[in-house]
């Protein structure tokens, strides 16, 4: 069934369409009169299936590197231990330690071993985790005119213990998670007060004396993890495209709109917006393949999107303009194009 407002004509299906965009321009003869709402509708789905390619790529990618992780802290710490009150490693639990994972530092600080100047000392990553007796952050920091700015979430010992066991044991007293923004060493000083050893306790209306600890081990954690990574990447993926392209899109085809005078008799701004709009389609989903790779090492998704988009779409307007003015014969010299 049609969307509203869209030409029933013969337009190929949502596959077929993206599948001979990809093999060339010629299906834009056909399909660049048709409505602007179906083509964005496709868009939106496009989107989405990029979006659950990258999370499935980059997953692949990805799972040794956090497999090979997840084996190491095994080694280390054997587990976390979680107790309503307090975190810590099954192996050695009172000798601070500091681990380079993917993407992020974990840093564990037993007893009062927690300093302010301890707090990611070496400044090897700006993502991370910090385990103290009371509670973990976990925080990314950027650095703005010379000073370290964290944005951090704060997770207390007896919210995870109560998620770790399956909610059965929470205390609805204790504070649950929050997220804050600090500059400079506040972020180091709000961890000390909040989760170290003689951090203010509020009084407990329930008794956690008798809640045994869980055990997770880092094998867990680590796969825990990497389902996070591809809920993350799913979302960002389909935020980043979603907005940037479309963005995109609305930017050149206003300036198509404003030049409208020099499109040649029978080509109105809609047919160039479903132009534009079909354009992406071949880009979209090389850019997000090859970045969800791990490619953007190499060349950032924008600028392989902008010049795959730019190069595909000026052979669009060249197929529908021949379609539309055969009267403009090619010249001798002129590339033939009619194969891309």
């Amino acid at each position: 069934m049609p969307l509203p407002g869209t030409n029933t004509g013969s337009v190929p299906g949502f596959l077929a369409t993206t599948a001979r965009l990809c093999a060339g321009t010629k299906i834009m003869t056909e399909i660049y009169e048709s409505s602007p709402a179906r083509a964005i509708w496709r868009f939106f789905l496009l989107t989405i299936l990029c979006s659950i390619m990258a999370a499935v790529v980059g997953t692949l990618v990805q799972r040794g590197v956090f497999e090979r992780a997840g084996r190491n802290l095994d080694e280390e710490i054997g587990a976390f231990e979680v107790s309503p009150e307090t975190i810590s490693f099954q192996k050695e639990p009172d000798t601070p330690r500091r681990f380079k994972l993917p993407y992020i530092t974990l840093e564990y600080y037993p007893g009062d071993t927690f300093t302010s100047e301890d707090f990611n000392v070496d400044r090897t990553s700006d993502h991370g985790i910090v385990i103290l007796p009371g509670g973990l952050a976990s925080w990314a920091s950027v650095n703005w005119k010379g000073e370290d700015v964290f944005y951090a979430s704060f997770l207390p010992a007896s919210m995870l213990y109560a998620s770790f066991s399956g909610g059965k044991n929470a205390d609805p007293n204790s504070i649950g998670a929050r997220w804050e923004m600090f500059s400079g060493p506040g972020f180091a000083e709000t961890l000390k007060k909040d989760f170290a050893p003689n951090a203010k306790k509020e009084d407990k209306a329930s008794s956690t004396e008798d809640s045994a600890p869980v055990l997770t081990t880092g094998s867990q954690a680590a796969s825990f993890a990497l389902s996070l990574l591809t809920a993350i990447i799913l979302l960002s993926t389909f935020a980043r495209n979603f907005l940037e392209i479309g963005l995109i899109v609305l930017l050149v085809s206003l300036v198509q709109y404003l030049r409208a005078s020099t499109l040649p008799k029978g080509i109105i701004f809609r047919n160039v917006l479903t132009i534009m709009v079909y354009s992406t389609f071949p880009a979209q989903i090389a850019a997000t393949l090859f970045d969800a790779a791990g490619g953007d090492r190499f060349i950032s998704f924008q600028l392989l999107f902008v010049g795959i988009f730019f190069v595909y779409q000026l052979f669009a307007f060249r197929a529908v303009i021949r379609k539309v003015c055969p009267q403009l014969e090619r010249k001798d010299d002129d590339f033939d194009d009619s194969d891309f």
